[in-house]
């Protein structure tokens, strides 16, 4: 069964686990924005260059490295707009600028004369469908490039990443998107024995691999029409806050970020006399009232516990359980109580306890071994049983004092 009217993509699936509320406003309202980061603008130009290079690579032209510089230069010139948000606090435009530069240098240098495979396409898009359990839905995807070995007589699928963290070999093994591409070449080359993919982390320079075995791809499978589904049966779509919220372009509509960035843009005297700042200001007022009498609360509270130990103090000297005062009194109550053991003070009575307990038909009495039911229970059960469990009771004095009015 197949949903004909929506076509997936990986970056849709993973929009959905970032944050539903994105993924809402993005693929189902539909609501365009033109903010453009600077990772995705550099990712871009890098991406652009290589795509060039192969495409010449393909049909036998291998340019040099002053022409891949050239390029990088001309094409960043040409698209910069100074509306390219910058998140990441003292990293500079020329920064991501001459870190792109230098992985476009890094990734010719290593790999001139770029004959280590044949290429068969760069920067493909490609539809394909994923199946599983009678299921299927429609996918479309851009390859970055895929080459054949003739060698190992293996597919290769190579993607680009620009981002300033290195993918772990883990992440590799585990990342859906190359696996989906890899389902999607064996759509158009069913014989394909292997294929090898390959991740390019330009920032490094570093190249990660893996594979997929038929029973990874058909995990695979069934693990994104299980996400699918979750997707299309979800009729809340809550925002998400991470550390990717920076880099979101609907952060002026989101309900966690409207007010927020509405008010950042304020002058001072416009920013304290803004109504929600006023009542937030005023709450937080309130919380440190409260932090406040909390603490001295705490103090008092330390007080009356001295008065209640001299108070007992007193009771029991002049053997008395009322002590009087102006309009009020405390009473002192200092009792014998059995006790018994806990599990954790000594595992062995609590349990031959809770034996007896069953045994003899009194467990469902207290439910467990809980002091304050047995207390209770106690003064009811017949003197024969209470013999029985003497010996695991534990005696203990218990001294307490209650204020009350006259």
């Amino acid at each position: 069964m197949t949903n004909d009217n929506i076509v997936y993509s990986q970056s849709r699936l993973g929009s959905f686990d970032d944050c539903r509320l994105k993924y809402k406003y993005h693929y189902i309202d539909r609501i365009e924005s033109e903010l453009d980061t600077i990772e995705a603008f550099r990712g871009g130009i890098v991406h652009k260059v290589l795509e060039e290079l192969y495409k010449l690579v393909k049909v036998g032209t291998v340019k040099s490295l002053e022409w891949a510089v050239g390029l990088y230069e001309d094409t960043w010139e040409k698209s910069y707009q100074p509306n390219i948000k910058i998140v990441k606090k003292g990293v500079t435009l020329e920064g991501y600028y001459q870190k792109g530069k230098e992985a476009v240098i890094s990734y010719y240098e290593r790999y001139k004369p770029f004959d280590q495979t044949k290429v068969v396409d760069t920067e493909r898009s490609i539809r394909f469908t994923i199946r599983s359990d009678g299921k299927e839905y429609a996918f479309l995807g851009i390859l970055d490039r895929i080459d054949w070995n003739d060698k190992a007589q293996t597919f290769e699928i190579h993607d680009y990443k620009t981002t300033s963290s290195l993918m772990t070999q883990e992440e590799a093994d585990s990342d859906w998107q190359l696996g989906l591409y890899h389902i999607a070449l064996l759509e158009r080359w069913p014989d394909a024995k292997e294929v090898k993919l390959v991740w390019h982390s330009l920032l490094f320079n570093k190249e990660i691999v893996s594979s997929r075995t038929g029973a990874q791809l058909e995990d695979l499978r069934r693990s994104v029409i299980k996400n699918i589904e979750e997707i299309e049966s979800c009729e809340e779509f809550h925002p998400r806050k991470s550390a990717l919220c920076d880099w979101c372009e609907y952060q002026p509509i989101c309900p966690l970020w409207k007010h927020p960035k509405h008010v950042e843009t304020l002058p001072v005297n416009q920013y304290k006399n803004e109504p929600g700042v006023k009542l937030v200001t005023a709450y937080a007022e309130l919380e440190s009232k409260k932090q406040e009498l909390k603490g001295k609360i705490f103090e008092i509270e330390e007080e009356e516990k001295k008065i209640e130990e001299a108070a007992i103090e007193f009771a029991e000297k002049n053997k008395i359980t009322i002590i009087d005062g102006p309009d009020n009194q405390l009473k002192v109550d200092i009792r014998k109580e059995q006790k018994a053991p806990t599990k954790m003070e000594d595992t062995e009575a609590w349990q031959a306890l809770r034996d007896t307990l069953i045994k003899e038909g009194k467990y469902n009495e207290v439910s467990t071994v809980n002091n304050n039911m047995l207390n209770y229970r106690i003064r009811i059960w017949p003197k024969e049983f209470l013999e029985k469990i003497k010996k695991f009771l534990k005696y203990q004095v218990s001294k307490s004092i209650r204020f009350i009015k006259k």
